[in-house]
């Protein structure tokens, strides 16, 4: 599949980086801050099954049952004004935010009024981590988006990610026994 998804974009098999379904998957639980965030695809890069779809205003409180919690969000003025709403609810609740991740549209920079409102928010997430724009992945299904041929930049955002989940005291899958809290 990668293969042919290089082709048809016009690059060579192997001419970007590994496909993610080779790096260690994370035991993160990933949400988003909106409908079509990215979040589906982000768990599926990840490799963790816990994707709680899309946050609401009304949610009282988000489990992680000690795992790191990722939102994800893209990088428009008003999915960033949903992401504020999200840190915020998420952040009353008591729930610790790994990592907030931007995902990037594909039409152009971020507008200055996302970057404003993320700046406003900077504080309350581990990090913020911006991952660029990937055409490939718009010809996957989310069931096979791992086996995508992902650009370098991709990676080294998706490595931030992984980093940013364990760096916090959050292991990466395979490095504890499954079913233990930490």
């Amino acid at each position: 599949m990668a293969v042919e998804l290089g082709r048809r974009l016009g690059r060579e098999p192997g001419a970007r980086g590994a496909p993610a379904a080779e790096a260690p998957a994370v035991d993160a639980v990933v949400l988003g801050c909106h409908g079509g965030a990215g979040a589906t695809t982000l768990a599926a890069l990840l490799g963790t099954p816990w994707d709680l779809g899309g946050y609401e205003s009304g949610t009282r409180r988000i489990e992680t049952f000690g795992r790191p919690l990722v939102l994800v969000a893209r990088d428009s003025a008003p999915a960033s004004a949903r992401a504020v709403e999200a840190v915020t609810g998420v952040a009353e609740s008591g729930a610790a935010i790994a990592c907030l991740v931007v995902v990037a549209d594909g039409s152009g920079p971020e507008p200055r009024e996302a970057a404003a409102r993320l700046r406003l928010i900077e504080d309350r997430v581990g990090e913020i981590v911006r991952l660029p724009f990937a055409a490939g992945i718009r010809y996957a299904d989310a069931a096979d988006v791992a086996r995508v041929d992902l650009p370098k930049k991709v990676e080294r955002a998706l490595s931030r990610i992984r980093s940013a989940c364990t760096t916090s005291g959050f292991p990466v899958m395979g490095t504890q026994e499954r079913g233990v809290e930490v």
